[in-house]
């Protein structure tokens, strides 16, 4: 196709949390494609109907010492109750391959495997 990077493509991304319409502080959807330090994460926030949102690198969602949560995302994380999260995605960080832990702890959590969505991927 003209004019497609050649970046471009569709990636898998595994749906960690999905909370409820009108859930407080507002609905959010958070998605990771695990990938190691290449990894992304996914975020829709707002009324499903007209939310914002987009894919963000896992390096940007760490703290600068790559050990814990970005402050910055305490919000989306406390609402969708994600903090059992973060130790999986230091792991990736750091370049360990935890798709299948981290996908088995949802399991866990929520009595099945969490949904995929698959997202368009435009190279930086």
């Amino acid at each position: 196709m003209a004019g497609k990077r050649s970046r471009d493509r569709q990636l898998a991304f595994f749906v960690m949390a999905r909370t409820e319409h009108g859930h407080y502080p507002h609905p959010v959807e958070v998605a990771v494609h695990p990938d190691g330090v290449s990894s992304r994460l996914s975020f829709s926030i707002g009324p499903h109907a007209a939310n914002a949102g987009g894919q963000i690198a896992l390096a940007r969602v760490l703290d600068e010492q790559r050990t814990g949560l970005n402050p910055m995302f305490a919000t989306e994380f406390d609402a969708a109750e994600l903090h059992w999260l973060v130790p999986y995605l230091v792991r990736l960080q750091a370049g360990e391959d935890v798709k299948d832990e981290m996908v088995a702890a949802y399991a866990a959590q929520h009595g099945r495997s969490p949904e995929v969505l698959w997202q368009q991927h435009y190279g930086e």
